[in-house]
């Protein structure tokens, strides 16, 4: 089995501070409730990309306990960092909002995917477009086109029984883009452990896509792949997994 190097970090992250991350990382500044988390930064200097790849359902237990399943997944963990990350929600959309525009659910009030639409604040993806980078948004169809006219590229996914396939598009829509456009930042969203639950099929599906992605971006990539909130069942729980790892390390 595969040695894997859970770092656990001493300061306290939440979701709040991934956009501000995101944001250094890529060379500007973004105002919200969180702060960068300088581990990353630190770790991601040089890069000029980030491929934010937002796992449905990824809690911080449920990875710790599948890492064995997790093979690509656990060898970028292992040569990056892991976070144990503070989540406001078990429910998608307020989680997701909460991660690209750095703002507790109390505070942005997007509960349900229509109030995307009527938002007065300013999303992380939308602020890095206007400071000139490339950005692309490839999730389902009715949250990724509240992004249409703000950035450079949305692929919405339309929504079908079959989640497994659901995310093979956002895959395949993904890495499309990544060749055509070589966006600064791409967001991605990936429902299957959301729908189906943790078992051997779906969690290796999942993590053979997180694959595909990471080893097809550039080099200079800086790959984060989070949960949005833990598993609906699971109200115990408060904490997602966070992954930080440079494209480089798995090349």
């Amino acid at each position: 089995m595969l040695a894997v190097r859970v770092e656990l970090i001493v300061v306290f992250v939440e979701q709040v501070d991934i956009a501000p991350t995101v944001a250094e990382v890529l060379g500007f500044h973004f105002k919200c409730q969180g702060k960068p988390i300088a581990r990353i930064v630190e770790a991601a200097d040089g890069c000029e990309h980030v491929a934010l790849l937002i796992v449905d359902s990824l809690g911080y237990r449920e990875y710790t306990a599948n890492v064995g399943m997790l093979s690509f997944t656990s060898r970028l963990a292992s040569r990056g960092i892991v976070f144990k990350c503070l989540s406001y929600s078990h429910y998608t959309t307020p989680s997701i909002a909460t991660i690209l525009c750095g703002l507790k659910p109390e505070v942005h009030g997007v509960f349900r995917t229509e109030q995307a639409y009527t938002r007065t604040f300013k999303c992380m993806p939308e602020a890095a477009s206007e400071a000139g980078l490339r950005v692309a948004v490839v999730m389902e169809e009715y949250g990724a086109t509240s992004f249409q006219g703000l950035v450079d590229c949305v692929k919405p996914i339309v929504d079908r029984p079959d989640v497994m396939e659901f995310d093979l598009e956002v895959c395949r829509e993904a890495l499309e883009v990544v060749e055509r456009l070589k966006p600064n930042l791409l967001v991605a969203h990936l429902r299957t452990l959301d729908k189906l639950g943790f078992n051997r099929i779906s969690v290796t599906h999942v993590d053979d896509i997180i694959k595909r992605l990471a080893v097809n971006c550039p080099p200079n990539t800086l790959v984060v792949v989070c949960g949005d909130h833990p598993p609906h069942q699971a109200r115990d729980e408060v904490y997602v997994a966070l992954i930080a790892s440079r494209a480089s390390s798995i090349m």
